[in-house]
């Protein structure tokens, strides 16, 4: 089981990771689906390395291992699945829904386990109540701080409630993904 501070860390550079969307919204999307296909290719070869050569798993345990829940030590990490997430969000929805969808998870995913580590106490589908209401609270704050006249009230609600339900529910794709596109769907099909 992680720790707290482990966990602190790990949604510390989660957050960081707010430059994937923020990065999005400033760029032109032809330029996104240049770079992020192959930052995303870098990113699988590593995983190959780290998951098939003991040499290099060795290192990476050694620099990272305290970060890692046990899951990832056989399987991809949810930095991987984050950056798998944005490019398929990329290519499957308009520019708006990309950003806003892989903000959700971001901060959602990072606040709800935050929030459900330290003050959960009503469980839920093996999650914390505290921890999704956490979740659904940061995801309408960016829902309400995203500068898109394209994107109104009622789409980004939609999309803030299903991103925070993919994040309870107990489906056994990773949440960086199922989060990302089920409200990318959510949000299009309002539109």
């Amino acid at each position: 089981m992680i720790r707290y501070s482990n966990e602190l860390v790990r949604k510390a550079i989660h957050i960081s990771s707010a430059a994937i969307p923020v990065a999005l919204y400033f760029t032109p999307l032809e330029i996104s689906r240049l770079v992020l296909p192959w930052a995303t290719l870098v990113t699988l070869a590593v995983e190959m390395l780290r998951l098939h050569v003991p040499q290099f798993r060795a290192v990476f345990y050694f620099a990272f291992g305290r970060l890692l829940r046990e899951h990832e030590r056989f399987d991809l990490l949810g930095s991987t699945y984050l950056l798998i997430a944005a490019l398929l969000c990329i290519y499957a929805f308009e520019k708006d829904v990309a950003v806003l969808a892989l903000s959700f998870v971001i901060a959602g995913d990072a606040v709800a386990a935050l929030v459900g580590r330290r003050f959960g106490r009503i469980k839920i589908l093996d999650k914390s109540l505290e921890g999704s209401l956490a979740c659904f609270a940061a995801c309408l704050a960016i829902a309400r701080l995203y500068p898109s006249p394209e994107i109104g009230w009622t789409v980004s609600l939609a999309g803030a409630l299903t991103a925070t339900l993919f994040e309870l529910l107990p489906i056994p794709l990773d949440d960086n993904v199922r989060m990302s596109i089920s409200a990318g769907f959510a949000m299009t099909l309002i539109t």
